[in-house]
């Protein structure tokens, strides 16, 4: 059976740029992967407090929010300030809607990673036809 063509994985809104002026005017990278089994994201979000992540799924929208954190600490000013810092969004849109009561989240060592169950393929059924009133 041959399926057909895929529309492409679409980065709807890409970022919500950090507060501050000096970081850089992109969101965390991520990488999306279509497997069998449904779709697996992985968002570098590096700094970020994991409590105050949130991952929203509407469809086939998949939204993620949080805030890279500056360093606090004793009194210091930057030389050099790669990492960006403050809030960000990244929006996918993804080419099948997913399951959203199977969706699971996890972070470890700076990673998001979110997994997304395919939903099932609607069966379909024969309807038998009876005798009806005319």
């Amino acid at each position: 059976m041959t399926r057909p063509p895929r529309r492409p994985i679409a980065f709807v809104v890409g970022v919500r740029p950090a507060l501050d002026p000096t970081a850089a005017m992109s969101g965390p990278p991520v990488d999306v992967l279509e497997h069998e089994r449904g779709f697996t994201i992985v968002v570098e979000v590096g700094g970020a407090d994991p409590a105050r992540l949130d991952v929203a799924v509407k469809g086939r929208v998949v939204t993620i929010r949080g805030e890279r954190l500056a360093i606090e600490g004793e009194a210091a000013r930057y030389l050099c300030m790669e990492r960006a810092v403050g809030p960000f969004e990244r929006t996918i849109e993804l080419p099948d809607e997913p399951d959203p009561e199977k969706a699971q989240a996890s972070y470890a060592d700076g990673l998001l990673r979110v997994e997304l169950a395919r939903r099932p393929a609607p069966r379909s059924r024969d309807i038998k036809i009876g005798r009806g009133h005319a």
